[in-house]
């Protein structure tokens, strides 16, 4: 979710600064089973569309890669004047390549899990970004529980190997717990998607810590959904400690412009 979104956000400014449309597909598979509509409203930007991915777009404008065989690369090649896709995206950027040069009057195809674009001009990011009005309502209620020292956390188990490996919970808890000492009214937001982890911080923390009941599920819509409430509760504390190679927890700080900490163990 948090990598399309900050795909989503660098194309959409880069459109605006190249005066150009913009057309975004939005497919639906095991990581994100949800569509667009279901999460967000329409973007208020009349060059920019957002369209559910058809069977053909599976061939046409899905990213080549070894699970399609690679063969949208050969239509691609066809249909635009040039193709950039997400293993050359961070080399382009480290190397400071110029996407308005690349993109200016012509017919471009990107497919991106990073932020690749930012305007010189002020940009607020992930502000065009707007959440269902169901999800906002349900964002509302939840952060209603927040005092003026709610710190979120975001702890990333399941498949992220460098997140568990530098990112392990007892740093966590032994902030936690020095905050704490530091500032007793303290309460903290967790969102994680280890329910090992959430049974474990909340059984030492009591009502100290506020939780989403849900499981993470990123195969259904409700799944989804419930990330994305997550996703804005955590920008909406007073400041976040995340998990290193964590595009959700930076995500979230972002949206909310709120200092960020990735906590991590020392080599």
């Amino acid at each position: 979710l948090a990598n399309r979104m900050r795909a989503i956000d660098s194309a959409v400014a880069l459109s605006l600064k190249t005066h150009s449309e913009l057309r975004i597909v939005w497919f639906k598979d095991c990581g994100l089973n949800c569509r667009f509509d279901q999460l967000f409203e329409p973007f208020d930007i009349p060059t920019v569309t957002v369209v559910e991915a058809s069977k053909a777009d599976l061939f046409l404008y899905d990213r080549p890669r070894r699970k399609n065989f690679f063969i949208p690369r050969l239509p691609q090649k066809w249909l635009f004047d040039s193709c950039i896709y997400e293993a050359q995206v961070p080399k382009l950027v480290q190397g400071d390549f110029d996407f308005c040069r690349w993109a200016e009057n012509k017919t471009v195809y990107i497919a991106s899990f990073v932020q690749f674009y930012s305007p010189d001009t002020e940009w607020k990011p992930y502000a065009i970004f707007k959440p269902q009005p169901s999800l906002v309502r349900e964002i509302d209620a939840r952060r209603s529980r927040f005092g003026s020292n709610t710190i979120g956390i975001h702890i990333r188990r399941t498949d992220n190997e460098i997140s568990i490996a530098q990112s392990p919970t007892h740093l966590f808890i032994d902030r936690m717990e020095k905050e704490l000492r530091r500032n007793c009214d303290t309460t903290f937001y967790l969102a994680t998607d280890s329910e090992e982890d959430k049974s474990r911080i909340t059984r030492q923390f009591g009502d100290r810590v506020f939780f989403s009941a849900q499981k993470a599920d990123r195969n259904s819509v409700e799944g989804i959904r419930e990330a994305l409430v997550e996703l804005y509760l955590l920008s909406h504390t007073c400041r976040m400690w995340g998990s290193v190679h964590s595009s959700f927890s930076e995500t979230a700080a972002q949206i909310g412009n709120i200092p960020y900490e990735a906590i991590k163990s020392r080599e």
